[in-house]
C-alpha cells in the first residue's frame, strides 16, 4: 500500500492467498459473526465487495438496535470462513473482513523455485534433443 493512498483498505484479487494481521474485534462482532479469522493465519480471498465497517448503534425505547452511521470500506469474503448476512443491511450480503486485517501472502522466493524444480523434473526424462 502507498504511503500517499487516501484509502485505507488494501487490494487483492479473488483466490489470492493473505495472511491475518488484526485479529482484535469490538465485542458486538461476535454477537453478528461466526466465524472470525486469527492473526498469523492463511486464508484465500473468496469475494471483494463494498461494504460498511465502524458502525455506529442506538438503540430506541422499544430497545431496537438500529444502524445509524458507518465508513465505506472494502470488505473480504474468506474461502475458509463462512458467516451469516449482514441483519443491518437490506442487501442481502454476507457478513465481511475489512481488506486492511489482511496482508499479502509472501512465500518464500526459494521454496517457489525448489517447487518448480521438482515439478519440471518430474515430467522430465533423459532424452536430449
Amino acid at each position: 500500500m502507498a504511503a500517499n493512498n487516501p484509502f485505507p483498505f488494501r487490494m487483492f484479487s479473488t483466490g489470492q492467498k493473505v495472511v491475518c494481521i488484526n485479529d482484535h474485534f469490538e465485542p458486538w462482532v461476535f454477537d453478528l459473526y461466526t466465524a472470525l479469522p486469527k492473526k498469523g493465519r492463511t486464508y484465500t480471498i473468496r469475494a471483494i465487495s463494498v461494504g460498511r465497517s465502524n458502525p455506529k448503534f442506538s438503540v430506541n425505547d422499544d430497545a431496537e438496535i438500529k444502524l445509524t452511521d458507518a465508513e465505506f470500506d472494502i470488505l473480504v469474503l474468506l474461502k475458509e470462513l463462512q458467516n451469516p448476512e449482514d441483519p443491518h443491511s437490506s442487501v442481502k450480503q454476507e457478513l465481511g473482513f475489512r481488506s486492511e486485517r489482511f496482508a499479502p501472502l509472501e512465500e518464500d522466493e526459494e521454496e517457489l523455485e525448489e517447487e518448480a524444480e521438482e515439478l519440471i523434473g518430474a515430467g522430465a526424462s533423459t532424452k536430449s534433443w
